[in-house]
C-alpha cells in the first residue's frame, strides 16, 4: 500500500502553470487524503527554469513537510538503480534516479509523464500513475 504520491518534475511544473488535468489528480488526491510529496531534486530542478513571478508560487508548493530529503541511502541506492539499468542498456539520469530511489524508500506512488520511468513499475514494482 503507498503512503502517498511523489510527483516527478514534470508534474510540479504542470501544477505551476495550470494544467487542468494535473490540477484535477491533485485535488482528487486531496479528497482522498493522500499526501503529496516531492524530492528536494524535483524542488532544485523546478527552482532552476523558474520565471521571476512564479517564485512565489513555487515556495508556496515546496513546502518543507512536502519535501522529502536527498538522504545517504537515496543517494546509494540511486546510484544502483543507475548502474543496473546502464547494464540493461537504458541510459538513467542521476535526478531520475534519485527520484525514483525516494519513491521505492519511501513506498510512495510514483506520479510522472516520463515515458523514461515506465520500467519503474514492472522492474522495481513501484507503483506508477502517468497524467
Amino acid at each position: 500500500m503507498s503512503r502517498g504520491y511523489l510527483l516527478d518534475t514534470n508534474i510540479a511544473i504542470a501544477i505551476l502553470i495550470n494544467e487542468s488535468s494535473v490540477i484535477d489528480f491533485i485535488q482528487q488526491a486531496s479528497r482522498d487524503r493522500m499526501p503529496i510529496y516531492f524530492s528536494t531534486i524535483t524542488e532544485c530542478e523546478v527552482f532552476a527554469g523558474l520565471k521571476p513571478e512564479e517564485q512565489l508560487r513555487a515556495e508556496k508548493l515546496f513546502t518543507s513537510k512536502r519535501c522529502v530529503e536527498v538522504t545517504s541511502e537515496n543517494a546509494k541506492l540511486a546510484g544502483t538503480i543507475r548502474r543496473d539499468q546502464k547494464s540493461k542498456g537504458r541510459k538513467l539520469k542521476t535526478p531520475d534516479a534519485i527520484i525514483i530511489a525516494t519513491a521505492l524508500i519511501n513506498e510512495l506512488t510514483l506520479i510522472s509523464r516520463d515515458s523514461d520511468m515506465n520500467f519503474v513499475h514492472n522492474e522495481l514494482e513501484i507503483p506508477l500513475i502517468k497524467i
